[in-house]
Formats: structure tokens, sequence, C-alpha cells
């Protein structure tokens, strides 16, 4: 009996649409996914940054990532907010709908993609083929967390 061990890099991803494209992040970027509540609105923000949340007694902050990757942004029943940790504490993502969580294989990845995208090089992971369908994969973390809204968060 011959066995064949053949080492693959193999990542599960959440799968989330934003507007009518999937995306997908590292399942350990996302500590978890909540149901849509309405931010409360904080003055003099970015545009993408909804406001914050209330998560079990702790004040969370919004990023809208409909507007944040030019999406139209309307609730439905399936917006769901997604929770990462950060190093100033706990940021959510607001999302159109989550689809699964897949195993992606590293291999079927393309790393730099020749295209032009609204999501920043620098939280671009790659696209994916995934049944017949491409998700653009995306550092979460990194796509929540910038240096404006670090500093108003310490402030």
């Amino acid at each position: 009996m011959t066995t064949t061990t053949e080492t693959t890099k193999e990542n599960r991803y959440l799968i989330y649409r934003v507007g009518t494209e999937l995306y997908g992040s590292p399942l350990l970027e996302v500590r978890e996914v909540v149901e849509y509540q309405s931010p409360k609105y904080m003055p003099n923000m970015e545009p993408y940054f909804s406001g914050v949340i209330n998560i079990r007694g702790s004040i969370v902050g919004v990023i809208d990532l409909r507007k944040k990757f030019s999406a139209p942004s309307d609730v439905s029943r399936y917006t769901a907010l997604l929770v990462c940790e950060s190093s100033t504490g706990a940021i959510a993502a607001i999302v159109d709908q989550v689809e699964k969580v897949v195993p992606i294989d590293e291999s079927v990845i393309e790393k730099k993609p020749p295209v032009i995208s609204r999501v920043e090089s620098d939280y671009l992971l790659g696209v994916a083929n995934v049944g017949n369908q491409l998700i653009t994969l995306v550092h979460l973390r990194p796509a929540l967390m910038e240096m404006k809204l670090i500093q108003v968060k310490a402030a």
C-alpha cells in the first residue's frame, strides 16, 4: 500500500457579499458575525465610518464596507456585521450578506491579479476561483483599520 503525502496550503475563508460582488477574508480574522443594528452616528468622521454600536456592553466602531468599496448601501434582512479584533479594540464591518465558510487552496489564488480594483493593494490578498465564481480575497483587519480611525479611537 502506497501513501502519498501531499502538502497543500489550504485556509478557510468567510465569504460575504458587498453589493453584487463576492469577497472573502481569512476566517481567523473574524471574531464573530452579528445581526445588523443601526449604528449611532458620530460627527466629523470619514464617509465610510457609520458610527458605533453596542455589542454585549462594548462600544464598537462600524465601517461600511459597501461605501468603502463603492457599492450600493441598502439595508436588507441579510445585512450583517463582521466583528474583528484590532490593536485598539473591536471594530465591525457592514456587509450585505454572509454566504459561507469555504476552504481555499493557496494554489488557486491569483496573488497579483492584473486588474484595477476598488480594494486597496495594502489589504488585497488576491482573487480566487472557487466553484466557477471569482472571489476577491481581502485582509479584513487592515481594510477596517486606518490611521485616521486609530487616532480617533485613541483620542
